[in-house]
């Protein structure tokens, strides 16, 4: 998602992407901020972003194998950070679509942004819950051209998998920080040394890298908040050079246009500001800027200052 102040990379924005002849107005998106934080909004002002320099922000993507955990992952993470009251019914938060709900798996990449508070600082952190599914590998690349880093989550029982490996690469190769992550340690048959081997005998990672944690339970969660600030760097932003923006997803409404997530590397994006796409070529105006919390939030605009 994007945000304000010196904030590079800003994304969560979403910005206009190119719309059709029936929807001439784009309208980027945003998200509203879970209620009870003190940089929340709550929905009833514009968030200013302004107290995120690019240094407190983190854009990071969960990745794994089909089931073994992402979204349960996702949904503690929101939790711990205020973006979600913590109840019961939080089951596969950013999974919005019916069939995602009705058979239990990701299939389109969904992103929130998170506030958290680590050793006195507010920061930022951007995340994108991925699909584990082969069939959907396409949604896993998309969105790490956005992200700094990974959560490379392994299930505790059944070891690395196929969509492990694959994601692994993907995220190797785009050069990445990696998170090694092993989940479901609450499992009766939970392996979590034989698990912490093989990643470190197959992606050369320590084990001592290794967090063994239990999504479900919420066991040791926060510490993959903390590893996260720590390990993957904030994004890098050229503010020489005018807006620059990568759209990493997009959605269309009848009612507002076409509604892009970014990536902001350079410049900023605010409403009634034309934009060129460097694809078509065609311009358009932005009719709404914000970022998501996992809900559209508005913001005055999205920016990376120097």
């Amino acid at each position: 998602m994007a945000l304000a102040g010196r904030a590079a990379l800003r994304w969560g924005a979403r910005l206009p992407s190119p719309c059709p002849a029936a929807a001439p107005l784009c309208r980027p998106a945003w998200l509203p901020a879970a209620g009870g934080r003190p940089y929340s909004s709550r929905g009833q002002e514009k968030l200013d972003m302004a107290a995120y320099p690019v240094e407190s922000i983190r854009n990071f993507s969960i990745i794994a194998h089909v089931d073994h955990g992402k979204s349960t992952l996702a949904d503690r993470l929101l939790e711990i950070t205020g973006t979600i009251s913590k109840t019961d019914r939080n089951k596969q938060v950013l999974d919005k679509l019916q069939v995602e709900r009705e058979r239990g798996i990701t299939v389109k990449a969904q992103s929130a942004s998170l506030f958290y508070n680590h050793e006195g600082i507010n920061y930022l952190l951007n995340l994108i819950d991925t699909p584990g599914h082969v069939d959907f590998s396409y949604e896993v690349s998309r969105s790490l051209s956005a992200c700094q880093g990974v959560i490379l989550v392994v299930d505790a029982n059944e070891g690395i998998q196929a969509q492990t490996v694959a994601n692994f690469y993907l995220a190797f190769e785009a050069q990445l920080s990696i998170i090694p992550v092993i989940n479901k340690i609450d499992l009766k048959n939970a392996d979590p040394e034989r698990v912490e081997k093989q990643i470190e005998k197959l992606f050369d990672i320590p084990t001592d890298e290794c967090i063994r944690i239990s999504a479900k339970q919420g066991t040791n969660v926060e510490k993959v908040l903390q590893k996260v600030i720590e390990k993957i760097p904030p994004p890098q932003c050229n503010t020489a050079e005018p807006l620059k923006a990568l759209v990493f997803d997009s959605t269309f409404d009848h009612y507002r246009g076409v509604i892009a997530n970014i990536a902001l590397f350079g410049g900023e994006i605010a409403k009634g500001q034309k934009i060129v796409s460097a694809h078509t070529k065609k311009r358009y105006e932005v009719n709404e800027v914000g970022i998501l919390t996992p809900d559209e939030q508005p913001t005055h605009k999205l920016n990376c200052l120097v």
